[in-house]
């Protein structure tokens, strides 16, 4: 399982970073650079280089946003397509291991519900980071503009809730295809399952939200020490050693974060065997009663 989930999830970040490097490429030759503007860089004054800059971008935010929104549009199918992919073969593989049926169940792929999940959970998640983006540049020409009610407002309230509801709603997306494999539900067949899932056991979610989260963070600090610990080996090892070592420790840490998330993974379905099974695991719990005791016949003894 570990395998898969890192193989889709590495893939797609490979494969992301290529696709940007290329548009950011593309994006650059596209650009004219005059003798006058040569000039200007090559003169390395504040000023002077600020003028060439102006000069070689103008006119090219119209092209940059176009190919930006092109690559984003991409990198989102690129995105719903792998993790519909690695998330049916992961859930699969978690929901026969916690089925508590004797027999073999036979489960459906359910792509074309997943894809849609995965691509509403992409596309929100856009949603929440642009409304954020927009109350922070609100927020900052409130500041200017010496209104500092509208930016408080702006800054604390709009940036809290757009990543509030995104985090509710991307959260449900993401545990929803969980129910399309368990119970070969369609897409909103699964949301309402997972809403149902979730409002009865809300204590118990968040606590294995607290709980995971605190071992990510730990996780999360006790690499970074390790990432940061590893520059002092620059005096002694060369560059590209020092590349590979740093390269190293990233991957480390992106594939105990998989784990971690496969783990809270794991925890979600058996919650939820448990709970579609609640008969058979009072039964396992409470002990068997003991027997009355039989109704004994007293020996008579001899006169």
């Amino acid at each position: 399982m570990l395998a898969a989930e890192l193989t889709w999830r590495w893939c797609f970040g490979l494969a992301a970073w290529g696709l940007a490097i290329i548009s950011v490429a593309l994006f650059l030759d596209s650009l004219e650079i005059s003798r006058g503007d040569e000039f200007l860089l090559g003169t390395l004054q504040p000023q002077l280089l600020l003028g060439a800059v102006r000069h070689i971008f103008r006119g090219s935010l119209t092209r940059l946003l176009c190919e930006q929104a092109v690559l984003i549009l991409s990198l989102m199918l690129l995105w719903s397509f792998a993790a519909t992919a690695g998330r049916a073969a992961t859930l699969r593989r978690l929901v026969a291991m916690f089925s508590s049926d004797e027999g073999p169940q036979a489960m459906s792929w359910e792509f074309v519900a997943i894809f849609v999940l995965n691509l509403l959970r992409a596309m929100w998640s856009l949603i929440a980071m642009t409304a954020a983006l927009v109350c922070v540049v609100c927020g900052i020409i409130m500041v200017h503009t010496e209104r500092a009610a509208a930016a408080a407002f702006f800054l604390a309230f709009g940036i809290g809730l757009s990543w509030a509801f995104g985090g509710v709603l991307n959260w449900f997306f993401g545990l929803a295809p969980l129910f399309s494999i368990r119970n070969d539900a369609g897409t909103r067949e699964a949301l309402a399952q997972a809403v149902d899932f979730c409002l009865p056991r809300v204590g118990r979610l968040f606590g294995l939200g607290i709980g995971f989260l605190m071992l990510r963070l730990v996780w999360a600090g006790t690499m970074f020490l390790v990432f940061f610990s590893s520059l002092k080996l620059k005096h002694h090892v060369a560059s590209g050693w020092m590349v590979l070592i740093m390269a190293t420790i990233a991957l480390i840490y992106f594939a105990g974060a998989d784990l971690l998330y496969l783990a809270r993974l794991s925890a979600y379905v058996s919650l939820a065997e448990d709970d579609s099974h609640p008969a058979e695991a009072l039964e396992d719990t409470i002990p068997p009663e003991p027997l009355p005791p039989t109704n004994i016949e007293p020996v008579a003894e001899p006169a």
